[in-house]
């Protein structure tokens, strides 16, 4: 009698290999979507309060908020649903297909942008020139902002037109080489390329201009609040955060555009594994790490910020007794103060 048996060696690597993968989409998406939630609606209160509203910059972040919240649901969330329901609608469903995207595109553009301008705002406020520091008005800012994410919209337009569902593949990608060329362009140049450098450039300026203002006397100096440089403190941070996200998608993206015409039967399973770990780690979870983690950044960075958050979450009659108790420990400090020094003084004399 003869049996026929064949085996079939799994390699440990990719078993290890699909096992992260898997670790990232069932528990690394839900917690970051989760701290990324609550950060956003947080961020959305505090830029809503009274002082917060007459300020240009903070104008800036509140609409960044607003795209983040965007980017999180129709990016993070809905890929979290295709994992653990097993179905994903936009490998068969056109339209779903082509409306996620172009909101998650339109607002990725507007978060970017928003931040560009807000860096914009603290350079020209930091200028001599009065005109310069005009542009640092809320007027200014909101009608900046609405253009702004109006283009950002027009801009994203073409995803509904090159974006397809492909249930054969299993995919929801651009539907022709053309539409791969304008897809890969746009995110190179508006979604990280064109933003890092204005990004970078402008927060290097900023903090030349503040040295710069620091050393100056008189009249020359630029009278900037105390409020205003911890919000280009917050800045700094979330440009910091961003090129550090971004760098290891644009990396994986580059990898995948010059290999995307490799056969797959003649890459390795321990290749396959890897390229679907770094599309996981990079794209459905990394990409989203800038629009989940400012919050965090704000109030690692701003003691203003914190507290605005402490009046938003604490009731307004703890607050007021927190200050009677800070304003009272501080005259018996500034009482004591003075008679310790006349104590010390009069035994030097002796």
């Amino acid at each position: 009698m003869n049996y026929n048996l064949t085996t079939t060696i799994i390699d440990p690597a990719v078993v290890n290999l699909n096992t992260a993968r898997v670790g990232i989409q069932r528990f690394g998406q839900p917690i970051l979507f989760t701290f990324g939630m609550i950060g956003c609606i947080l961020n959305i209160a505090i830029f809503l309060r009274p002082l917060m509203r007459t300020n240009s910059c903070a104008i800036y972040f509140h609409a960044s908020s607003w795209a983040n919240l965007c980017c999180l649901t129709w990016g993070l969330f809905v890929s979290m649903l295709a994992f653990f329901t097993n179905t994903n609608p936009l490998t068969y469903n056109s339209v779903y297909c082509k409306i996620r995207y172009y909101i998650l595109t339109a607002s990725q553009l507007s978060s970017r942008a928003c931040v560009v301008l807000a860096c914009l705002d603290r350079f020209l406020l930091c200028s001599q020139s009065v005109r310069q520091r005009s542009f640092c008005r809320t007027r200014v800012a909101f009608k900046v902002m609405l253009i702004t994410i109006t283009s950002c919209a027009c801009l994203s337009i073409y995803v509904l037109v090159v974006y397809d569902a492909f249930p054969q593949l299993r995919q929801c990608t651009t539907s022709t080489p053309v539409g791969k060329i304008i897809d890969t362009t746009v995110l190179f140049l508006f979604n990280f390329g064109t933003p890092a450098i204005l990004m970078s450039t402008l927060s290097g300026m900023i903090i030349w201009r503040l040295k710069q203002n620091s050393t100056r006397i008189g009249r020359q100096k630029v009278h900037v609040r105390y409020r205003d440089l911890q919000l280009a403190t917050m800045l700094i941070g979330q440009v910091i955060l961003y090129i550090i996200t971004a760098l290891p998608f644009v990396s994986t993206f580059v990898y995948m555009t010059i290999t995307q015409y490799d056969p797959q039967s003649g890459k390795s399973s321990y290749r396959i594994a890897a390229e679907s770990l770094a599309l996981t780690a990079t794209g459905s979870f990394g990409t989203f790490i800038f629009n989940a983690l400012t919050f965090y950044v704000y109030t690692l960075t701003a003691p203003s910020f914190r507290r605005e958050l402490f009046s938003l979450i604490i009731p307004k009659r703890w607050m007021t007794q927190l200050r009677i108790q800070e304003q009272t420990q501080l005259t018996r400090t500034n009482r004591i103060g003075p008679l310790i020094r006349d104590v010390k003084s009069i035994k030097f004399q002796e």
